[in-house]
């Protein structure tokens, strides 16, 4: 069975959280990790095909950054404990995919590139 979603992630960590909200997602899209610039994290990009903002379908990517000390805290926490941080991404997104919803609503344009910015309450 193929994969409904593309992981290209170096880091199982990333692939771990691109997983946690796949389902936030329609099918084939992509979730790839982008190296760090200038010491700063990885992100995590999100590229998918957003079919219910407008009459024609429309790419869109949402980069997740973390805060470099709340990446660091997460890394170190054991795999068991990693659950609010899950939690905390999914809601992030979540609330970040509604705010799209309701700017189409309203009439306003949808960008076609969006920022999650996760700070110390993710870890």
């Amino acid at each position: 069975m193929e994969e409904a979603y593309q992981y290209d992630c170096a880091n199982l960590e990333f692939e771990e959280l691109a997983r946690v909200i796949s389902d936030l997602f329609p099918e084939q899209t992509q979730f790839i990790q982008r190296a760090g610039e200038d010491a700063t994290p990885p992100t995590l990009a999100i590229h998918w095909v957003a079919m219910r903002f407008g009459a024609a379908a429309r790419r869109i990517v949402m980069t997740v950054v973390i805060a470099p000390t709340a990446l660091a805290r997460y890394r170190a926490l054991p795999a068991r404990l990693r659950g609010r941080s899950f939690a905390v991404l999914r809601a992030y997104v979540e609330a970040s995919i509604g705010s799209l919803e309701e700017q189409y609503a309203n009439g306003e344009a949808v960008p076609r590139d969006v920022t999650v910015d996760l700070g110390d309450e993710f870890a």
